[in-house]
């Protein structure tokens, strides 16, 4: 989580690149992390859900781009706890779409975090100013490649899903690409590839760590996330959230955390 918060703050400070040019060297470090597993392991590039995989990796590109313009526009830590929307929108989505249950057990730290994102974007209000909308957006993409990646896993590999979820990714972001200024790579260069390469670690730690413990271990761990980017925000930009934004993520934070004490007390 830390370096998923270090590459959003690094990307944030790298000024003048659009949000594709920044998700592009994301995708390119990945792939690149990805294709020595694919050329030795060549069973890596087959799939059974081509359409699922496609659909995944449209998603994801869709979530990366849309938190990096809304990134752009607002604090860090006000759009780190924005994209905790996504656990609502992925209940809704399973019970929609793979038929699970649902009991009120579940509902309540859904509701709750709901709630504390709710208070940070505060809508209706002053401190409104649209550009919200783009983590809110991303946490939807992201809730639309969870339910896939569930629907995937059960024919095919956390490789072969890395690998078509960066080359698909890399492909479309190349398309969408503007005109690059080979002037500002340059000398963006050394945040560029600290950026990327932090993003490229983050996934593949997160694949590490789920595949070494329980889901209901490692969910908690990735809502200091938010304690990661509130650091960072003040660190890098000595931005400090305000008391409502604070008591918002507060809020979220407790959900988490009670959502993880009720999964270990009994399966939800």
């Amino acid at each position: 989580m830390a370096c998923f918060s270090l590459s959003d703050a690094l990307a944030k400070q790298i000024a003048g690149m659009s949000a594709v040019e920044i998700a592009w060297f994301r995708y390119m470090f990945l792939l690149v992390s990805v294709m020595p597993v694919a050329l030795v392991r060549p069973a890596t590039w087959k799939t059974a859900r081509p359409v699922l995989e496609l659909g995944r990796a449209l998603a994801m590109v869709m979530s990366a781009v849309l938190f990096l313009i809304g990134l752009q526009l607002i604090p860090i830590a006000e759009a780190t706890a924005m994209s905790y929307a996504s656990p609502l929108y992925v209940t809704l989505l399973a019970m929609a779409l793979l038929g699970e249950p649902m009991t009120l057990r579940r509902w309540t730290p859904l509701l709750l975090g709901f709630a504390g994102v709710v208070i940070v974007v505060r809508p209706g209000t002053s401190s409104f100013g649209g550009a919200e909308v783009f983590p809110l957006a991303s946490s939807m993409a992201w809730a639309v490649a969870v339910i896939l990646t569930r629907k995937i896993s059960a024919t095919d590999s956390i490789a072969t899903t890395m690998l078509y979820t960066a080359l698909i990714g890399e492909l479309v972001l190349t398309v969408m690409l503007p005109t690059m200024d080979a002037d500002l790579v340059t000398r963006a260069s050394p945040k560029l590839i600290g950026m990327a390469a932090a993003w490229c670690i983050a996934q593949w730690l997160v694949v590490a760590a789920y595949r070494a413990a329980a889901p209901s271990t490692i969910a908690p761990f990735s809502y200091s996330q938010l304690i990661w980017a509130g650091l960072l925000g003040y660190g890098l930009f000595r931005h400090v959230p305000d008391v409502i934004s604070l008591v918002g993520m507060a809020v979220i934070l407790s959900s988490g955390l009670y959502a993880a004490w009720l999964t270990r007390q009994s399966p939800l």
